[in-house]
């Protein structure tokens, strides 16, 4: 008999300013990466949208404003860097308002990609790569 899994849950944005995508890139692996992250033991049962926003000041910094859209745009698998545990990737829309991104230690490199022409390849892999070719062939 099987046994049932456990999964972390990471939120990660597809955050837009027009029709340009932030793309980070993970400074322990090298890989490419959204902003967001994962979601701590004792935020589950808490409003999620409080765990995006604590990912996104600690990431991106205090001064950024963003509009997230609630509801997922689609969800996906994943394995976390560290550890390579599995791990479900919830998706959302979101857009910049207002505010300049300031990058904290966990990233670094950023760039704003335009969602017509970026390759996702030269800076993604596995899943998170399949992620980001599945929102630029649904939203580019």
């Amino acid at each position: 008999m099987s046994k049932h899994g456990f999964f972390q849950i990471t939120q990660k944005l597809f955050l837009r300013d027009g029709n340009s995508l932030l793309v980070l890139r993970d400074q322990k692996s090298g890989h490419g990466d959204l902003p967001g992250g994962r979601m701590n033991e004792d935020e589950f049962f808490e409003d999620w949208s409080e765990s995006i926003s604590r990912e996104i000041k600690e990431e991106l910094g205090e001064s950024i404003k963003i509009e997230v859209n609630p509801v997922p745009i689609f969800v996906h698998k994943h394995r976390v860097n560290e550890g390579n545990l599995p791990c479900i990737i919830i998706a959302y829309d979101a857009k910049l308002l207002a505010g300049k991104v300031q990058l904290s230690d966990e990233h670094d490199f950023m760039e704003w990609v335009d969602i017509k022409s970026f390759d996702p390849k030269k800076l993604f892999s596995e899943y998170m790569l399949d992620a980001v070719q599945l929102y630029l062939t649904k939203y580019a």
